[in-house]
């Protein structure tokens, strides 16, 4: 018995050769290939998020920066609040800052006024 390794290779490369020269079949797939690649994309993006977490982020602010709490900004851009952790301020003193120059006016931010002071907004 011969023959037999001549035999499994012939029929093999005839049903390739058909299909590779049809211009339509490329055509097909080239569209079922975009289409295929979106939903492909967006799993793959899944699987590293992790699900944001519900506590509340706690900020630590630098250390040396005094923290202001129950503030509220004023119309000219200063801040008034209650000042923790100041050398210059006793704890829960209300002070006024001057405008903010520096940072953004939220809770867990640090902010800097125009004559280089900083504060940690609670």
């Amino acid at each position: 018995g011969g023959g037999g390794g001549s035999e499994t290779v012939s029929p093999a490369p005839s049903p390739k050769k058909a299909a590779a020269p049809k211009k339509e079949k490329k055509s097909l797939f080239s569209s079922a290939f975009e289409n295929a690649a979106a939903p492909a994309a967006a799993t793959k993006k899944n699987p590293p998020k992790t699900p944001p977490k519900k506590e509340k982020q706690q900020k630590r602010p630098p250390p040396g920066v005094p923290i202001l709490t129950n503030w509220r900004q004023n119309s000219d851009g200063s801040i008034s609040g209650q000042i923790l952790e100041s050398e210059n301020f006793r704890n829960g003193e209300s002070i006024s800052t001057s405008p903010i120059v520096r940072g953004r006016v939220d809770s867990g931010e640090v902010v800097q006024t125009g004559s280089g002071s900083k504060y940690a907004l609670d």
